[in-house]
């Protein structure tokens, strides 16, 4: 039976690092993106659970808030492509052995133009952390540029491990600071089943799309 995921905070997760800083283009990075729409395979969306603020609407403190997210870019692009120690780094596949069922996130996120240093300055420390993670699975994170956002996927073993990760060290620093790094953001969980992996973009986005977000 497929349970709701409650996850009672905005995660940062990956999204600190989506963004390089435009004095410090990176090569590499750029090499391994894609650009253009999320691809449309993967499995289906089984349930999701909303982080946002209740009674959010459009007339929020100076932010049109479906302006926002009913941004469309034409430049998505996938700035790191799924990877992970559960990952086959030359297919991008789930390694054996495959379980039953996952728990998946994704998150959303617009950085104050203003606190670009400080939000890179937190990457570094989040990164390091998830790196010494036990049970994570997999990672992906995609940058809208002409809408401003970025994005980010996961893959986690289970529940206990990801909410490891959020409510402990770097990260939980992050989230304290999350009001001042970040204009809006969201964020959701969902399972699904072990056949239905890898998980993809176009998932992922239909997953978040009709989430409430917070405005901070």
């Amino acid at each position: 039976m497929i349970r709701p995921i409650p996850l009672t905070v905005v995660s940062l997760s990956l999204l600190l690092g989506a963004c390089p800083a435009d004095d410090d283009p990176s090569p590499t990075a750029a090499a391994s993106s894609s650009s253009g729409d999320p691809d449309s395979s993967g499995g289906d969306v089984v349930e999701t659970t909303t982080t946002g603020g209740e009674g959010l609407d459009s007339t929020g403190p100076g932010i049109d808030v479906d302006a926002l997210y009913g941004c469309e870019d034409p430049d998505f692009t996938v700035f790191q492509p799924l990877t992970g120690p559960g990952i086959d780094p030359e297919t991008g596949m789930l390694l054996e052995p495959i379980h039953d069922s996952y728990l998946l996130h994704t998150t959303q996120i617009m950085a104050r133009p203003e606190a670009m240093a400080e939000f890179f300055a937190a990457n570094e420390s989040v990164l390091a952390q998830l790196g010494q993670t036990e049970g994570l699975v997999g990672f992906s994170i995609a940058i809208e540029p002409n809408c401003g956002f970025a994005r980010t996927l996961g893959i986690w073993e289970d529940e206990r491990s990801m909410l490891l990760f959020i409510g402990t060290g770097a990260h939980l620093d992050a989230m304290t600071e999350v009001a001042d790094l970040a204009v809006t953001a969201r964020s959701t969980t969902w399972t699904a089943n072990g056949a239905d992996m890898p998980l993809t973009w176009a998932v992922a986005l239909e997953a978040i799309a009709d989430i409430t977000p917070i405005v901070y």
